[in-house]
């Protein structure tokens, strides 16, 4: 396919090329205009000079058979003048003159009917060539006699064309020139100015590699909003992928919790209430993978999906809790009113389960939840008697796979995931002393 850079350099040079070759037409066009101009101002000025050497007669007019100019004097100079009566015949002609026949087309030119006064050039040939003539014709009033003449000078055109063939020869040689001097520049300037693509162009090939992780630049005015869109789309890229891994570890954290109501409930899997349970835990790992698949794919927002009541939602998290932690005899007291809610179901569970799985897990035996309506949306508090969190350690806990104590179970996601469903809902999770003695996780969703 070529270059970028070849492909403008031969378009700007076939462009320079076909512009000043234009160019130059019009110009040789333009000075041939002038030279003829200049001709017929030069001829012109010999027929005012034949008139003023001009006498009476009493049957015609009379010249000198020498005139001042030496070039009318010559044989072979080019230069001719004649005088002709109204007949078209020959009245006078100069020394130059005298091995020239007179052209039939120019008698014939010259028998139109034309105003006195008035120039007429044109070309005619005979046997020395072509001829340039510039007629002027004049009503003569003499003493002795009147008349109708027209003065005639003429000039080779060869001397005229090798003056355009002159100008044509430096004109096109200086232009040669010019296209060499501009394609040489121009090719300098298209370096020079395509120079920021090739930077950008490595750039790219270096963050395909990994040498780089953006497009940092600086780069020009019209390359920045294409670096900048390069960027946002290889970091959601990267948050995708980021994103199918966070999902993945959600998704074993969050089926935690139901594999352990599971495995107690075939320890006593006896009765039908046993049985039922087992099919409800089942039901609901199978909606937790779908909604972690989801999230892997779509990032869910605080848009409403449903109509949620907190004490149903509340109620039904700890009666769970109660059962994977059975052996704990946990006293726990749920409060609150019961607010109705819109929001993702499975948003409110993962977030509100993983703090009370918290809760339950490290309490000594008391844990105290409850959901309250604030300015900034639904508060949720969740406080247990256990060890508590050092406060230099808040920040730790809520990173992905910090965990403080490594004795207890779990992979140290689950604060993490509660911080980033937070944050999609545009609240936040801080971590304080209980006054129960341990930990008091306040969840603010804006609801």
């Amino acid at each position: 396919m070529g270059s970028l850079r070849g492909r403008l350099t031969i378009s700007a040079t076939v462009l320079l090329i076909a512009f000043l070759g234009t160019m130059g037409l019009v110009l040789e066009n333009a000075f041939r205009s002038s030279a003829l101009a200049a001709l017929n101002g030069r001829l012109l000025q010999q027929v005012y000079g034949l008139l003023s050497v001009t006498e009476d007669n009493d049957l015609t007019v009379l010249l000198p058979p020498v005139l001042t100019d030496p070039l009318m004097n010559q044989l072979g100079s080019g230069h001719f003048g004649l005088v002709l009566d109204e007949r078209g015949a020959l009245v006078w002609r100069s020394q130059s003159a005298m091995d020239q026949v007179l052209p039939a087309e120019l008698v014939a030119a010259l028998g139109e009917t034309v105003a006195t006064g008035v120039p007429r050039d044109g070309l005619v040939s005979n046997a020395a060539g072509d001829l340039r003539y510039l007629a002027y014709r004049v009503q003569w009033l003499g003493e002795r006699h009147t008349g109708l003449y027209d003065y005639v000078v003429m000039e080779q055109s060869t001397l005229l064309e090798a003056e355009v063939e002159g100008f044509r020869a430096r004109l096109w040689g200086w232009l040669a020139g010019v296209i060499g001097l501009l394609t040489a520049l121009q090719f300098v300037v298209m370096r020079w100015g395509l120079k920021p693509l090739g930077t950008f162009t490595r750039d790219i090939e270096a963050m395909t590699l990994g040498d780089q992780r953006a497009l940092s630049g600086p780069y020009v005015q019209e390359l920045a909003p294409l670096a900048q869109t390069l960027n946002r789309l290889v970091a959601h890229e990267r948050q995708q992928a980021q994103r199918y891994r966070t999902t993945l570890a959600n998704l074993a954290h969050s089926l935690k919790t139901p594999l352990s109501i599971i495995r107690n409930a075939l320890t006593l899997a006896r009765t039908e209430d046993h049985r039922a349970e087992i099919e409800v835990q089942i039901t609901q790992m199978d909606e937790l993978i779908a909604y972690q698949l989801e999230r892997a794919v779509i990032a869910s927002t605080h848009q409403a999906k449903g109509l949620l009541h907190a004490r149903v939602v509340l109620d039904r998290l700890n009666g769970a809790m109660q059962k994977v932690y059975r052996d704990k005899a946990v006293q726990a007291a749920v409060q609150g009113e019961n607010l109705a809610l819109r929001a993702s179901e499975r948003d409110i569970q993962e977030a509100w389960g993983n703090l009370i799985d918290n809760a339950y897990k490290y309490c000594a035996g008391l844990v105290r939840i409850s959901v309250s309506k604030t300015e900034q949306g639904v508060l949720l508090r969740v406080e247990d008697d256990g060890p508590g969190i050092a406060d230099a350690s808040h920040e730790q806990v809520l990173q992905r796979g910090a965990r403080l104590d490594t004795r207890a179970p779990g992979q140290g996601i689950g604060l993490a995931v509660v911080s980033e469903i937070a944050n999609r809902y545009e609240g936040a999770l801080t971590i304080s002393r209980s006054k129960l003695g341990g930990a008091c996780f306040e969840l603010q969703l804006l609801l």
